[in-house]
């Protein structure tokens, strides 16, 4: 054999042997284990993440996702792809793509809608443009176990739901300053920011530069269900502030004042930002009627202006999930016209109200 060829040869096996190698230090899993899968608007959506770690000092590269959709047959439903091809790859559409030797970072799911048939997601991700890595995702469908009505009666705007682009979805905690403060999963990752609008659309009076200026502030706010309290805040002050190191004992110090209800085995909800004092008479035990006031809006916690954050949830832990939620008897504004809706789920920019 040439010296050439031997060479080539010994390349090729190298190369091949690089590859295994690389494979068996790329591990790749998915929370949640099993994805809920969300039923909005006539589609179906998938909302979890990916956590890659590289335990390999060589840096690694997504150059290619890919998923297939299967059915209950395990017959193929859709392929869809991000790879590396064109002026402007599709594949950038994720931001964290490379792995510098020893780390783990998370990727939000990109094919956030799924078919409805489907019932199986196989995954494909190719590193350096040869290592190939899979992961099967099975979804599960979620039943809420009680009717929701909207927390607020009055008009509003959802300035930021759940949607692909959105901060809810997009927690990261796998982020250093994340993780030390104890967070493992996604408590808001069905959350929904709510907004009152006036007569004219408008969220706020002048330059909003006071609490008072936003039409929503201080209005009551709702219990979704009947329940039971079981977590309680209501002495922290409309100031936009929190104490950032309590988060490792509270997870739920982000919200400032909030109420958080259980309405079943690990179903949960919470309202935050409320304003100081507006759940006084309210303790841990009280038991809560749907339609009761629990609160007001306020701008306590971590809160940019006043709203109502609201959410479903698993647990109150560092290691909460959330949970889907779906609302009766509400109308969904489109320009002049109206639409009413007796059960459906809601999301960033829509215009909704309370029947």
């Amino acid at each position: 054999m040439k010296p050439s060829s031997i060479k080539h040869f010994l390349a090729i096996i190298f190369g091949i042997t690089t590859c295994f190698s690389n494979a068996q230090n790329i591990k790749i899993e998915h929370k949640p284990e099993h994805p809920i899968i969300e039923k909005t608007d006539g589609k179906n959506a998938l909302n979890f993440d990916f956590i890659i770690s590289n335990s390999s000092k060589d840096t690694m590269q997504l150059t290619k996702l890919e998923v297939r959709l299967l059915d209950k047959n395990n017959q193929l439903i859709q392929q869809k792809f991000l790879d590396n091809n064109g002026t402007a790859p599709s594949i950038n559409t994720i931001p964290n793509k490379t792995w510098n030797g020893v780390s783990q970072s998370l990727i939000f799911n990109p094919f956030h809608e799924v078919n409805p048939l489907t019932q199986k997601l196989e995954y494909t991700f190719t590193f350096n443009n040869s290592i190939e890595i899979k992961e099967t995702v099975v979804p599960t469908d979620y039943q809420q176990p009680v009717d929701f009505i909207l927390p607020l009666k009055s008009k509003l705007l959802v300035y930021d739901g759940h949607d692909f682009n959105s901060h809810h979805r997009r927690f990261d905690y796998e982020f250093s300053f994340i993780k030390e403060l104890g967070f493992n999963g996604n408590f808001m990752r069905y959350a929904y920011d709510f907004v009152v609008l006036n007569s004219d659309g408008k969220q706020y009076n002048g330059k909003g530069e006071n609490n008072a200026d936003w039409y929503g502030f201080g209005n009551d706010v709702l219990a979704v269900a009947d329940g039971e309290i079981i977590a309680l805040e209501n002495n922290q002050k409309d100031d936009k502030t929190f104490d950032v190191p309590s988060l490792k004992t509270n997870p739920l110090a982000l919200y400032g004042n909030y109420v958080v209800i259980k309405h079943g085995e690990n179903v949960y909800s919470m309202y935050g930002h409320l304003k100081h004092q507006s759940s006084a008479g309210l303790k841990v035990g009280s038991k809560i009627k749907k339609g009761q006031k629990i609160g007001k809006i306020g701008t306590s916690g971590s809160s940019f202006f006043p709203h109502l954050h609201f959410e479903m949830r698993n647990n109150i832990n560092h290691d909460s999930e959330g949970l889907p939620s779906y609302f009766n008897d509400y109308s969904v504004f489109l320009g002049s016209a109206k639409k009413d809706i007796k059960k459906g789920s809601v999301n960033t920019g829509d215009i909704i109200q309370s029947k």
